[in-house]
């Protein structure tokens, strides 16, 4: 009886053997499915940084752009503002004019007198 159950202890140790590199290989095959999933993740997160990074710049090209118009559009109001008020000037220059030339003209002429 010892033969018989010395062979079926060998064959319950090769069971356990296979068993064991069963499982052995099949945590081989889990570890490399976690590393490629990991480079996988880490290849998709360099892209969406990339990503990220390339509009984060057209992002601020089209602000400073933005700003620069609004800055050109401010220079232009306040030019086309001060322009208007040396027309004012110019003309109320215009219309005392004649008073100044007679005021200046007085003066001259009074002092000779």
């Amino acid at each position: 009886m010892t033969a018989k159950g010395g062979h079926a202890d060998e064959n319950l140790l090769q069971l356990i053997a296979a068993k064991e590199k069963e499982l052995e290989q099949r945590v081989a095959q889990a570890r490399e499915q976690a590393r490629r999933l990991v480079d996988d993740a880490q290849r998709e997160a360099s892209t969406i940084l990339e990503q990220a990074r390339r509009e984060a710049a057209r992002l601020q090209e089209r602000t400073q752009a933005e700003i620069a118009r609004e800055s050109e559009a401010a220079a232009a109001q306040r030019l086309i503002q001060a322009e208007a008020e040396a027309r004012q000037i110019s003309a109320r220059a215009a219309e005392r004019l004649p008073q100044a030339v007679e005021l200046v003209v007085s003066r001259v002429t009074g002092g000779l007198s």
